[in-house]
């Protein structure tokens, strides 16, 4: 048997060390902060309409210049093709796209500290639901991302992907 070198160990030290700088990175992006989320009703029936209110306050001390925003339903309200349909989209977007049960937009921009802009989506929950008479769970999983500091200076982007919905946009459908 080899006897155990001073040089083994620094290979098995410097394989540890990478392995360890390597898994413990972490990209540098921070928590958004200023989003906020409602829906008109905690509780609705077949045929009903939802209204969504998704918000953005600029709590940083520079302006957004660009802010975009997506949401869809959860699982598995985001399996039931035709279950919920987004119609309307209104509010302070430069544009707006709607799919089925999804959409996406940007906020006009810029948007000033301590500013709030918001966009209302409009859901329409089928007639005829495919989960039968049982009560149903829809929620929502917003996605924000925006950009702030100086345009073609400095400058910080912010995103925070809420996968699992948020209780402000939860309604039970019974």
């Amino acid at each position: 048997m080899k006897p155990f070198s001073v040089q083994r160990l620094g290979v098995i030290l410097a394989a540890i060390l990478g392995f360890g700088v390597f898994f413990a990175a972490q990209p540098a992006s921070a928590a958004v902060s200023g989003a906020t989320f409602a829906v008109d009703k905690s509780a609705a029936k077949a045929g009903d309409q939802l209204t969504l209110t998704l918000s953005l306050t600029n709590s940083e001390n520079s302006p957004i210049y660009f802010a975009y925003e997506a949401v869809q339903p959860t699982w598995p309200a985001n399996t039931q093709a035709g279950a919920f349909t987004i119609t309307g989209c209104t509010g302070d977007t430069s544009d707006c796209v709607t799919n089925g049960n999804s959409a996406n937009f940007h906020f006009n921009a810029p948007i000033a500290p301590g500013a709030t802009k918001s966009v209302t989506l409009t859901v329409k929950i089928t007639d005829t639901p495919a989960w039968g008479t049982a009560p149903y769970t829809l929620n929502w999983a917003p996605y924000v991302y925006y950009e702030f500091g100086q345009v073609g200076g400095t400058t910080t982007a912010k995103d925070q992907s809420w996968t699992f919905g948020v209780p402000e946009l939860q309604t039970v459908i019974s």
